[in-house]
């Protein structure tokens, strides 16, 4: 599965439109609660039709008479819709899919009380059918104390064992690992459908007799031997039940599932040390702006982390020379980016050069960029960088902003004298005329930095909005600060 989407009619759980991709086979979903993560995984276990010998996974949560007859997932079991409550109509669900090396789209529109599939114009009618795939998804239930579950305790004290899943000789091995001491039997016994997990290290011992955690682990084991090649795994809340040590062997034991097995395995996680020990490419964030619900992909675990404590803290922190120049670059990179960055203006050239020395030293966890304003050289950025260093090898990443020799006011004056009048004029809602009259009042102050208050003067604004009017009408497009945005992006996006 690459892709899926909800969109259309009332939206699904208060969710009315999202996109999310998958760009890796381990893929860990994050968020806040509320956010969406229950929905994506229900709808990720709904993406395919899995083949008629192939039984889902079910849990002990819900005991059934006919544990064996369910082969598939519906949509009625992770979207419960009570009577009286509001209809779908119009909700458009999509799931963009490889099948024999070809994308597929299949696509399901609620209509008139059902759901119909959408075809696809100009392609065979079966075209839209969800190939093939087996799917297990496997619930929070899974951590629920054997002891505490009545039909569990009534089938085990009162029938005999039906069946046994042994796990192999490898997978003993992968649950030793994962555990942090050896295991030399586990197997889960079957009563009417229901499981109870059972293990021996150094004794024998069932699962009326372990913890959550343990218990999990044999359940996930289980399933993902019995999985076939190519096969999607679903897990809700991946670390419930496991210390830190066990959920960073845990993943890695996944991983290794993905690539032997060529597995698709989509998590949620609220775990720092669960997202952190993914590469960036599996990590998917929800997050929610008011009503509009949004899927980041790639970013990091400090953003991921903080953006779900609610208190986002910056992971680039970028130093210039002045409060001009930090919102020059506050302006150039409006956008998903800017919350993932901090500004800090900390004076002159030379001392934009010693902070950045003083940050590998100090603080060299947290990227940093220096930006100098555009009437340095390389060479003389360079110098000052190494006075600063002296022996050591500190090379902090830097960036000169453009200029061609001149501070940042004054090449900002300069381009609104040429092709970025029209933007000024629509700052400050003026004619060209008077946008000109301003731009040559300014540029005829004999120092650059009075750009700002001279146009305050002139308009009645406050001098930083009047700051900020100058710098947004060039600042948002220019292909000069391409190379800014593009640094700031790389130094985000790196692992």
């Amino acid at each position: 599965m690459r892709q899926l989407r909800v969109e259309g009619g009332p939206g699904l759980r208060g969710i009315p439109q999202v996109v999310v991709s998958f760009h890796y086979p381990l893929t860990i979903v994050c968020g806040r609660n509320g956010v969406g993560k229950s929905t994506v995984l229900g709808l990720a276990a709904l993406s395919a039709r899995p083949p008629a010998d192939w039984r889902v996974y079910w849990g002990n949560a819900r005991p059934r008479t006919q544990p064996d007859a369910r082969t598939r997932y519906a949509f009625n079991d992770f979207f419960h819709r009570r009577r009286g409550a509001p209809a779908l109509e119009g909700l458009r669900l999509t799931w963009v899919l490889m099948d024999r090396g070809n994308e597929v789209e299949i696509v399901d529109r609620f209509e008139d009380g059902r759901w119909r599939g959408v075809a696809d114009p100009g392609r065979h009618r079966r075209a839209g059918e969800r190939p093939a795939r087996e799917i297990d998804f496997i619930p929070m239930a899974r951590v629920l104390p054997a002891s505490e579950l009545g039909a569990l305790r009534a089938a085990f004290n009162r029938d005999a064992v039906e069946a046994v899943e042994p796990l192999t000789e490898e997978s003993i091995g992968k649950l030793s690992y994962i555990m942090g001491r050896p295991y030399t039997q586990a197997e889960t016994q079957f009563v009417r459908g229901l499981g109870l997990a059972s293990a021996t290290s150094g004794v024998a011992y069932t699962g009326f007799d372990m913890g959550g955690g343990e218990s999990s682990v044999i359940v996930l084991l289980s399933r993902l031997q019995a999985m076939p090649i190519g096969g999607l795994v679903v897990i809700e809340e991946i670390e419930l039940g496991l210390h830190a040590e066990a959920q960073i062997r845990l993943i890695s034991v996944l991983l290794e599932f993905c690539t032997e097995r060529r597995l698709q395995i989509i998590c949620t996680s609220h775990s720092e040390t669960v997202i952190d020990a993914v590469p960036r490419r599996a990590r998917v964030l929800l997050r929610r702006h008011g009503g509009e619900h949004e899927a980041m992909a790639h970013v990091s675990t400090r953003f991921a982390v903080h953006e779900m404590a609610g208190q986002v803290q910056p992971e680039l922190l970028i130093y210039t020379e002045d409060a001009f120049a930090a919102m020059l670059v506050e302006e150039a990179i409006a956008g998903p980016m800017r919350p993932r960055i901090a500004i800090k203006d900390v004076g002159s050239n030379a001392t934009l050069a010693r902070q950045s020395v003083a940050h590998l030293r100090m603080n060299p966890q947290l990227k940093a960029l220096s930006v100098y304003d555009g009437d340095c050289t390389e060479a003389e950025v360079e110098g000052w960088v190494r006075g600063e260093r002296g022996e050591r090898v500190l090379n902090p990443d830097s960036l000169i902003l453009p200029g061609d020799g001149r501070p940042p006011e004054a090449w900002l004056l300069g381009e609104l004298a040429g092709e970025y009048r029209d933007q000024f004029c629509a700052e400050l809602a003026c004619t060209p005329a008077i946008a000109d009259g301003h731009v040559q009042a300014m540029s005829v102050r004999p120092d650059h930095h009075d750009s700002g208050f001279e146009l305050a003067q002139r308009t009645g604004l406050a001098p930083d909005q009047a700051r900020r009017m100058i710098i947004r009408a060039v600042a948002r497009t220019h292909p000069a600060l391409d190379p800014l945005r593009a640094r700031i992006s790389d130094l985000l996006d790196a692992q």
